[in-house]
């Protein structure tokens, strides 16, 4: 169905593989139309509550494919016009802050430019002992695009200029002792630890946790007080829904609540 990535639904969790292994998954216009296209569908989705995002082979994503671009350029057809929402350059960094679902990256291996900014715009990062990361886009007389909205958040100014300005590659361990992964594990462990987070987060109840996503996702830009009003409309709304109602049922009964996304 798709040329550059994978997709598949199991257990309420979407698994998104990016696949141009030959390429360490680097973006080209293609995997950027398709991932936008699956980030959307699994949005509308109601039966995926959570997204697990990683690569295939060696590479979670080596960045933009820049031989691509300079082909494309070359050949007069380096400009895409932009898109309803976002404009595609952009669009698989910023998707996982728009997209209500949790969504977990798992980083398997080379990760490079935009491959970082994908994975830092996730809500969990699991990081194989192999992943290794580089803000690198001063090496290419560019800037870190979302990097530096991101990672000053992630892990503080000190550590996000070091990551950034210096554009230097560390490894998983680094990234865990900056704070920016939430776990390392052993390469042959990683997708089992991803599926396994997905579903601790799938057995919560679906509506109050992407709810709670949104909140955390605008904490930053808002007011205590603003903040507080947000949350008060959005439980609201949440005690009206029949998961809300399991869970109080759950609770009387003293037995585990069996949530429906409804």
């Amino acid at each position: 169905m798709y040329q550059t990535i994978q997709w598949e639904i199991r257990d309420h969790t979407g698994i998104l593989t990016l696949n141009r292994p030959e390429r360490l998954n680097a973006i080209d216009n293609v995997m950027r139309r398709e991932f936008e296209e699956v980030m959307r569908a699994a949005e509308a989705d109601p039966e995926v509550w959570t997204i697990i995002v990683t690569g295939n082979g060696r590479g979670f994503c080596s960045g933009a494919d820049l031989k691509a671009r300079a082909e494309a350029e070359k050949a007069g057809g380096g400009g895409t016009a932009p898109q309803p929402l976002f404009e595609p350059r952009y669009y698989y960094a910023i998707a996982f802050s728009e997209i209500t679902k949790p969504v977990i990256a798992a980083v398997n291996g080379v990760t490079r430019g935009a491959g970082c900014n994908m994975a830092f715009a996730a809500d969990f990062r699991i990081a194989s002992e192999q992943a290794n990361f580089g803000v690198n886009f001063v090496e290419r007389g560019l800037m870190g695009e979302t990097s530096s909205w991101y990672l000053p958040r992630l892990v503080g100014h000190a550590a996000a200029a070091e990551i950034c300005l210096l554009g230097e590659p560390f490894d998983a361990a680094q990234a865990k002792a900056w704070g920016l992964v939430n776990k390392v594990v052993p390469h042959e462990k990683l997708m089992a630890e991803a599926l396994a987070l997905a579903a601790k987060i799938n057995s919560k109840a679906p509506l109050a946790v992407r709810m709670t996503k949104l909140a955390l996702r605008r904490a930053f830009d808002q007011g205590v007080e603003q903040h507080l009003e947000m949350q008060n409309n959005m439980n609201n709304k949440l005690r009206g829904t029949e998961d809300t109602k399991e869970a109080l049922r759950a609770f009387i009964e003293k037995r585990p609540p069996v949530f429906r996304g409804a």
